[in-house]
């Protein structure tokens, strides 16, 4: 009987110790997920507000939860994609605690379409023991409203226009004339500016003093009580007839030297007579000498013969120039 009862104990300890070990697994096996479920690390995305104007600002919130020794990288400021662009750089706000890190990163963003736009983010990436897990960032589309006020006047846009057709050729004909008429212009310009460049050419110094003798006598300057002037004028046109055809005898020279010009220069008329002309002018010019008006008017036609003798000696030495030494006839 005793030996029964000691098998009998020696039993019950046994299932006891079997008991006691099932039941340690169990607790393992419950406590196992729980642990699992400590270490992996919560994301949460949230946008406010959802609705916004074109230009206003709006905030992108991507909240970790993970262990207290985890690393958790953030994405970047997105890029401009979708008609998004970011305001500020990206803020960082902490709320952990002795065992969990609680960090929030926020993103200032702005859009500048209307319409529905969705910002895009890259992963989350949350360190663990060595290993690193991705979670995606979700977000739900923004609605941006437009700031003008809406259009009471149901206007309605007209169709698109027909294609423009291609020109055919008569443009390159029409372009070739233009140019050709454009080059005829600057031609006809040219032409006439060289001309206004080249100076008039000089009359010929007897046909000018004939012409300023007559201009002389248009004026009637005795007539008119100016006999003086009559006789000046007369005289000048006599000098610059001879500074003309005589370079030598310059309209410059005082009546001596004008003398002794005319000796030099071997002139067909008296010098006598040159300088009794050229004394009483300057008489008349510098000593206001009176001279009544028949003595004006035989100055005058004496200034007039004076050239007009020299005019005939002149040429009558420039044929005999012409026609070269001539040889004596035979008889």
């Amino acid at each position: 009987m005793t030996r029964h009862a000691a098998c009998g104990a020696a039993a019950g300890r046994w299932w006891a110790a079997l008991g006691l070990a099932a039941a340690s697994c169990l607790c393992a096996r419950v406590a196992h997920p729980q642990d699992a479920v400590q270490r992996r690390a919560l994301v949460s995305v949230s946008v406010a507000p959802e609705t916004v104007t074109v230009g206003e600002p709006f905030s992108v919130r991507i909240r970790v939860r993970a262990p207290k020794f985890a690393t958790i990288h953030f994405p970047a400021v997105p890029d401009t994609a979708d008609a998004i662009e970011a305001v500020d750089p990206r803020a960082m706000e902490d709320a952990g605690d002795a065992e969990f890190i609680d960090r929030t990163a926020v993103y200032r963003l702005v859009a500048w379409d209307v319409g529905r736009h969705t910002p895009h983010f890259a992963n989350v990436i949350v360190g663990t023991g060595g290993a690193d897990q991705q979670y995606p960032v979700a977000l739900s589309p923004v609605t941006v409203l437009s700031l003008l006020p809406a259009d009471s006047a149901q206007r309605v846009p007209k169709d698109a226009r027909d294609p423009v057709a291609p020109p055919g050729t008569l443009w390159k004909f029409l372009l070739l004339a233009a140019l050709l008429l454009t080059g005829l212009a600057w031609f006809w310009w040219w032409r006439r500016a060289q001309r206004a460049a080249v100076p008039p050419r000089e009359a010929e110094p007897f046909v000018a003093a004939s012409a300023s003798f007559q201009a002389l006598d248009a004026l009637g300057l005795p007539a008119a009580g100016e006999s003086g002037r009559h006789v000046i004028a007369s005289v000048d046109v006599l000098r610059g007839y001879l500074a003309r055809r005589f370079p030598d005898m310059r309209e410059s020279l005082t009546p001596q030297e004008t003398e002794r010009a005319l000796r030099d220069a071997d002139l067909p008329v008296l010098p006598e007579r040159l300088a009794a002309l050229l004394g009483r002018e300057s008489s008349i010019r510098f000593a206001r000498a009176g001279v009544t008006a028949d003595e004006a008017l035989a100055l005058g036609k004496e200034s007039r013969a004076i050239v007009r003798d020299i005019q005939t000696a002149y040429e009558a030495r420039v044929r005999a120039m012409e026609r070269g030494p001539q040889r004596g006839r035979r008889r």
